[in-house]
């Protein structure tokens, strides 16, 4: 063949996070409203509590027409013999407590370990709630999975402008890495499917070369930035507990948010 029957996937891909996440809206992983268990203002906070069998942490509360007018906390109030009613506690209804259907899972995600818990909206309708929990749905994998390989993607496109010769990045790596990665080049280039180098490295390679890229004073954060890049990575590839406990779900907001950060310096070192 006169040329490569593949094509490189590091090419033409566009803004990757905008076009995938854009089609994972919130509504994906949102409890609908109409199967929500819900508390009024003038109910006493033990009865309320007790027929909390599942435990939610968030409970919303409804007028007599039924209507969304805010938010109980029955995880502050678990531990407490409180006496009194929904009324002197509950959160009332605000922007800080609202999403609309359409958001994207992403932008739930950025701030969900400070927003645990959302009533979600289409036009002037309550449709749903989304919570910190809801981190474990499917949808919530999809995304993440898509927004590891888009920084995957960009520390790639980081490297080639840091080093258009892959002699340059290559000797970055240790040595029984380099001759794996040399190996498996030589392998597609006598099956006739050689694309472009930095498609032989893993996950890993890519972070390493990245992070010597920066100062010695920077490296030892951006390496444990990296690091907790890749143990989310893996968790989502290969497994379904990356966010099973509370504390997992906010740790990965936590990654998410420095995963973007890490991508927006990477973006704005490239175009220098």
């Amino acid at each position: 063949m006169a040329k490569g029957w593949a094509s490189s996937n590091l090419s033409g891909v566009g803004d990757v996070f905008t076009t995938l996440h854009s089609g994972l809206a919130v509504e994906l992983i949102s409890t609908p409203a109409s199967s929500l268990a819900t508390c009024t203002q003038d109910e006493l906070i033990r009865d309320v509590l007790e027929r909390n069998r599942p435990g939610y942490d968030f409970i919303p509360v409804a007028n007599e027409n039924a209507r969304f007018i805010g938010m109980f906390n029955a995880f502050s109030q678990r531990d407490r013999s409180t006496q009194g009613t929904i009324r002197g506690c509950f959160l009332p209804l605000s922007e800080e407590y609202l999403i609309g259907a359409d958001a994207s899972i992403l932008d739930f995600i950025l701030d969900a370990d400070q927003r645990p818990c959302r009533l979600v909206i289409s036009g002037a309708k309550i449709v749903g709630l989304v919570s910190l929990s809801d981190l474990q749905r499917l949808p919530v994998r999809a995304t993440l999975f898509a927004l590891i390989t888009g920084f995957e993607i960009t520390m790639a496109e980081f490297i080639k402008k840091r080093h258009p010769s892959e002699s340059g990045w290559l000797e970055v790596l240790a040595a029984r890495r380099q001759q794996k990665i040399k190996d498996e080049m030589s392998d597609a280039r006598a099956d006739d499917g050689f694309v472009e180098s930095l498609l032989f490295t893993q996950f890993f390679d890519k972070t390493t070369i990245v992070a010597r890229q920066f100062p010695e004073n920077q490296r030892k954060s951006l390496e444990a930035k990296l690091r907790r890049i890749e143990h989310l990575r893996n968790h989502v590839a290969h497994a379904n507990d990356y966010a099973a406990t509370p504390s997992l779900a906010k740790n990965v907001c936590e990654v998410v948010r420095e995963l973007l950060e890490i991508r927006g310096e990477l973006q704005n070192l490239s175009l220098a």
